[in-house]
Formats: C-alpha cells, sequence, structure tokens
C-alpha cells in the first residue's frame, strides 16, 4: 500500500485535482505518453498501469469512487519493446566475485557466499539463526525473514517454512560463521546499513570495482537458481 501511494504522488500530480470518476482512458494515454517522454520503461509504465487499475478497482468495489465502472487504465496498451538481458552473472564471475570478496576480506563476503550458496532472499538471509541448521542431517530450515520496512521479523514470503540441503562448500562455511561468531545466535554477522537495505549498492559498487556486470542484490537468488538448472536440478 505504501508503495502504491508513493508511486501514485511521485507521477500522477496533473491528476491531484479531479474528481476521480472524471478521469478517463483519453487522461490515462497522456499520462503515460508525459511518462515516457520522460524516459521511463515501458515496463515501467505496464508497473504503473496496474498500480492505478488496482486503486480504482479498490475505489469503485467500495463505493469510494461513484459514476465509474472501470479503471480509466483499462484498454491500454504498449507497444512491443525488445526484451532486456537478464541480469545475471556467469560461473566464471561468481567465482570472481566469491574469490576477490574473501581473498580481500570483505565484510559482506559471507553474506553473499550464503546467498549463491543457498538462493535465500535477503531477509530470509538477515533472520537466519543457527538454531535453524541441523548439521547432523545438513539442512537448514527456513521459517522467517526480516522486513527491512517495519524493522521486524516475519514468516517467509511465500507464507510457509521450507528446506534447504547444505553442501559440502556450504558446510565449511556455516562451520566457519559459527567458529567466528561468539554469543551471536544469528549466522551471518550484524553488518552496517543492511537492517536499512543498503545491501544492494554495496554489491553493485563491488561488482563494479572488480570489473563484472554490476548485479542487485535479489540476483544472487537467480544465479543459485540458474547453477541448478544448468547441472540438471
Amino acid at each position: 500500500r505504501l508503495d502504491y501511494v508513493a508511486t501514485i504522488r511521485k507521477h500522477t500530480k496533473d491528476w491531484w485535482n479531479r474528481i476521480a470518476a472524471s478521469l478517463r482512458r483519453t487522461d490515462a494515454r497522456e499520462l503515460f505518453n508525459q511518462l515516457s517522454a520522460k524516459g521511463l520503461s515501458v515496463g515501467h509504465q505496464k508497473k504503473m498501469k496496474i498500480v492505478i487499475n488496482r486503486i480504482f478497482n479498490f475505489g469503485i468495489e467500495h463505493g469510494l469512487i461513484r459514476g465509474l465502472s472501470v479503471s480509466p487504465v483499462v484498454g491500454i496498451q504498449f507497444d512491443k519493446v525488445e526484451e532486456k538481458k537478464p541480469e545475471i552473472l556467469t560461473i566464471t564471475e561468481i567465482k570472481q566475485l566469491l574469490a576477490t570478496a574473501k581473498t580481500l576480506d570483505h565484510p559482506w563476503y559471507p553474506v553473499w557466499a550464503m546467498a549463491l550458496l543457498t538462493g535465500l532472499r535477503n531477509g530470509e538471509l538477515y533472520a537466519l539463526k543457527f538454531s535453524d541448521i541441523d548439521f547432523d542431517n545438513k539442512v537448514i530450515s527456513l521459517t522467517q525473514s526480516y522486513n527491512t520496512r517495519t524493522r521486524s521479523i516475519k514468516c517467509t514470503k511465500a507464507g510457509y517454512w521450507r528446506t534447504i540441503p547444505i553442501s559440502s562448500e556450504l558446510e565449511v562455511l556455516l562451520k566457519e560463521l559459527k567458529l567466528g561468531a561468539g554469543k551471536r545466535t544469528e549466522v551471518l554477522p550484524r553488518l552496517s546499513g543492511w537492517d536499512k537495505g543498503m545491501q544492494a549498492k554495496v554489491l553493485r559498487q563491488f561488482c563494479q570495482c572488480i570489473g563484472i556486470p554490476s548485479i542487485k542484490f535479489h540476483t544472487l537468488r537467480a544465479c543459485f537458481a540458474t547453477q541448478l538448472i544448468r547441472q540438471g536440478i
């Protein structure tokens, strides 16, 4: 909801003094023309369409918008554009990322390594505790995640528990982390800015410095999945 409100406030200023029911498809087309002129991608505009559509549907269904039966963005079409190449690292680039980070003793190395060896989301990595790890059966029980917006622990994104097998490489990393954790109950160190969502910025900057594609943090999860697929899993 907060994201929807922020998006609408940023991009629909010309609509603010209009009665909601007076807005028509021509107004929506003009809005998207303006967004296109500002350089917003078609993908971004499609997301805007979804947000506007959901807000209007909510207003109409709850009687907050009267005299309008459908959202003004219904029927709006966008020109097809060539899809961007997916943001992903090759196995060589993954090895370079980890090897360089480990050699430099980069504080984020264990986080990046855990992400690439488990496929866990950012919030899941942050919330992971040693009590979730079963070294005897070599599995991680994932039960919770961290919400950077509310600064609180919550359930996983899908809302259910799942288990992650521990590979030999991951087992070595986990034992090293446990050895150096002291009284810390969380598996990964509490890094500056991580609880505020700075993980993407740190990773992008490091990738640029070592000469590999600059990726967002969530791409580490995609890298993990891609390697599984290439191994026939």
